[in-house]
């Protein structure tokens, strides 16, 4: 462990318990989170509650039997207000119902003016971001216990749990046949996309739910279109307590945290603190068990403010930080390819290269909610900061360049969204953003010389310096229509204007949307969709002039070819069904065909770990996915199969990442997208009583693409896990309860590959993490 980052979490540590009790003394009885996501008018019945889980409970009686994780799967159809009188039940193994406080009974309760005002809050930002039509696929804090690791785990494996994603290598995954183009939706602000790779900034502690929504989106969802990552991440209000955790294991894992929250008057804060080290940071690129040089020390922190100026109107403010540093591991046995002037021998084994991600953002917001109108308008600013530093002598003798490269972005905008309540049919959604985007990149490049042939011509190397940069100004409007044609069919209608400005491209786009949502009885569901999209690309453009400076250089392309990344159009139809085929059993069916023109795909084109985007000309992506949650007594079970398929033909842009016998096949043939994985699935059962939990669960994927233009199929996986976790309620009571968790990763110990270092926009194998057995212990007070 780096004896640097030790001070920090220590910190992490002291913080719990030095202001936990001032924390809880301000704040009033623990609370039950608020469900962010509303009934839908369409969705199918479900079973009334009982008296017993809808009442508050008495300090010592025993809560409801815990609900077992379930990942729902609906359309998303519009949301009805649930009535001011009914609020959440418990979560399992939390706290009390929120009108509960401890020690007292059920004929003393007492309602807290602000708990009412921050729900009914919650329920009118749920009207403004409505995704009538789309797929939606919603995980909350407490099924997120029942995956591997629970909170600990990287955000990357919650999203697994669902359909159609895929997992990739340096903490990505893709969506529905899709690289990247996701868009995160913190409390309804649309956050820039980051430039980070492996080092995911969102801590899976701050999330209270997480909802994917794709297939065809309504106009409010813009730009990046494969998924809506919507996060509503936890408040004051939704904290039943403070907690302190520590949890660790394989791998030499040592991960401690610490959550407060509460409110105080019209005053809500949440904050989190969490710091991680272990020895796999990123993918082993060998099938061994451990790698070697692969620590990683991962700092990160959350904070979120919020103060209500009356019963209908909010402001609020979001940050969120984190600094990672990552070793990148090495292959031994590599053969050295160049000779180094004073250093004959050389052993890829003691290669030291290394990475730091920064990711800074930070959102303030004001809500208002007034008779038929609610709005929101937010300002958001980002930055964040890759910074690769080579093995100068090492990368010179194995690769024939070091480079020592700090790219970074820094994101400004404003973003405006609203809707009116035109009529009892009718009901109008509004708004836009607009943001301005500034990309820079240095690097100091270590080179050889060499002549006509390629052919090295002297073993001491001289440095090319770049400074380059980018800039985009991307600006968005939309409207749409929510129309109730009938009581069983709504029609969900609208268009956006998108223009992107960037000193490299200038392109927009007028886009339709239209999709219809049918309930053909009390059991069934179905809807179509039509949206037209319009993607525009990072601001990374490599100019000209850069590359002609590594002419006669170990580093010159076979290609110059430089055409600028261009913004991706296309055309996005889905359909699909939901049916409740028995008490607790449900069934969700979709498939999806998209056709693009400048599809906008990414690759690593060399060591350090930064993606370039570039374009294909045409594109298309079909698929199906299917998904079942069932849950009834405290059993629950998931699964989620899908199957995609993708094409591309012919490089638009970027053309000199390729080697010349590449390029020219993919302009002449049909290619497989890299991130393709024609068959996904993902399961799991659970059992949850009073004070334990337990889980099993695996991931399949059929292989990701490689080889020599993406011709081959890497080998199929399926790691399988499991875990329990059980609580420990001193003297009876919920208040000081200690969970303990224990979690097997990957219980048979299976080797998987998922990538092998070859394929379009891949440069270094990796292999899926070995069997890892993990505890954790967390005191909530």
């Amino acid at each position: 462990m780096n004896i640097r980052h030790a001070p920090f979490a220590a910190i992490v540590l002291a913080i719990g318990l030095i202001f936990g009790d001032a924390a809880r003394a301000q704040s009033p009885s623990p609370q039950a989170p608020n469900n962010p996501t509303t009934a839908p008018a369409l969705q199918q019945p479900t079973e009334p509650p009982s008296v017993a889980t809808t009442q508050p409970q008495a300090e010592n009686a025993p809560p409801p039997a815990p609900q077992a994780p379930v990942i729902s799967a609906q359309p998303s159809s519009p949301p009805a207000a649930p009535p001011a009188t009914v609020h959440p039940v418990s979560p399992p193994m939390m706290a009390p119902a929120a009108t509960t406080i401890p020690g007292v009974g059920p004929e003393t309760s007492a309602t807290l003016p602000t708990v009412v005002v921050t729900s009914d809050l919650n329920q009118a930002r749920n009207q403004i971001f409505s995704s009538i039509g789309a797929d939606s696929y919603t995980i909350n804090a407490q099924q997120i216990q029942s995956i591997p690791e629970g909170t600990n785990a990287p955000f990357q494996q919650v999203l697994l749990r669902m359909p159609s994603v895929v997992a990739d290598s340096f903490g990505q995954e893709h969506v529905r046949g899709e690289h990247a183009n996701l868009t995160y939706d913190i409390n309804g602000v649309l956050l820039p996309e980051a430039i980070n790779t492996f080092g995911q900034e969102l801590d899976s502690r701050v999330i209270q739910s997480v909802t994917l929504i794709d297939g065809s989106l309504p106009a409010e969802y813009g730009l990046h279109t494969a998924g809506i990552i919507d996060v509503t991440t936890k408040s004051g209000s939704t904290m039943p307590y403070n907690e302190v955790s520590l949890y660790g294991g394989g791998y030499n894992t040592f991960e401690p945290s610490v959550q407060l929250g509460g409110v105080s008057g019209k005053f809500d804060y949440y904050f989190m603190g969490d710091y991680k080290h272990d020895d796999v940071g990123i993918e082993n690129p060998t099938p061994s068990y451990r790698p070697t040089h692969d620590d990683t020390n991962q700092e990160r922190g959350f904070l979120y403010l919020s103060y209500h100026i009356d019963d209908t109107s909010r402001v609020s403010l979001l940050a969120n930080g984190s600094y990672q540093d990552f070793q990148l591991p090495n292959t031994p046995g590599v053969s050295p390819a160049f000779a180094l002037a004073s250093v004959p021998v050389a052993n890829s084994i003691l290669d030291n290269a290394n990475q730091n991600e920064q990711d800074y953002y930070g959102v303030i917001s004001y809500q208002k909610s007034a008779d038929d109108l609610n709005l929101q308008a937010s300002y958001f600013s980002r930055f964040g900061q890759i910074h690769f530093v080579p093995d100068i002598p090492n990368d010179l003798i194995f690769q024939g360049v070091a480079s020592d490269v700090l790219n970074g972005t820094t994101t400004n905008g404003f973003q405006f969204d609203a809707s009116y309540n035109l009529s009892k049919d009718h009901t109008l959604r509004f708004g836009g953003i607009a943001e301005y985007e500034a990309e820079n990149l240095d690097t100091a490049n270590s080179v050889f010389p060499v002549d006509s042939t390629g052919a090295q011509t002297s073993a001491v190397p001289f440095v090319i310096t770049d400074e380059s940069g980018n800039e985009a100004l991307t600006t968005s409007v939309y409207v749409q229509d929510e129309w109730k044609l009938t009581d069983k069919l709504i029609l969900n209608y609208g268009a956006r204007f998108d223009d992107y400005d960037a000193n490299f491209d200038k392109e927009n786009q007028f886009s339709p949307r239209v999709n219809l949502v049918w309930k053909a009885d009390n059991l069934t569901t179905l809807h179509g969709g039509y949206s037209r999209y319009f993607v525009p690309p990072p601001p990374q453009n490599t100019p000209p002039a850069t590359i002609n400076k590594f002419v006669g250089t170990t580093n010159a392309p076979q290609v110059f070819t430089d055409t600028p990344p261009l913004v991706e159009h296309s055309d996005y139809f889905d359909v699909g069904v939901s049916r409740q085929l028995a008490k607790g059993w449900k069934v969700d069916g979709d498939a999806f065909y998209k056709f693009s023109r400048n599809l906008i795909d990414e690759g690593q084109f060399g060591t350090p770990v930064i993606f370039s985007p570039f374009n294909y000309s045409v594109g298309h992506v079909n698929g199906a996915e299917i998904s079942s949650t069932y849950d009834q007594n405290g059993f629950s079970a998931f699964g989620n199969f899908a199957w995609v398929n993708t094409e591309a033909t012919g490089v638009a842009s970027q053309q000199y990442l390729f080697a010349a016998d590449e390029l020219a096949w993919i302009d002449s043939h049909n290619v497989k997208l890299d991130h393709e994985s024609q068959y996904t699935a993902s399961a799991g059962v659970s059992y949850s009583w009073r004070n334990d939990r337990v889980y099993v669960d695996m991931l399949y994927g059929s292989g990701l693409r490689s080889g020599f233009a993406n011709l081959d199929i890497e080998p199929q996986y399926y790691p399988v896990n499991i875990g329990w976790e059980h609580v420990f309620r001193p003297g009876g009571m919920d208040r000081g309860m200690v969970r303990l968790r224990v979690d097997v990763l990957n219980l048979f110990d299976e080797s998987y590959q998922l990538r092998s270092g070859t394929g379009i926009g891949v440069s270094a194998p990796q292999y899926g993490l070995r069997r890892a057995i993990e505890m954790g212990l967390a005191y909530d007070f």
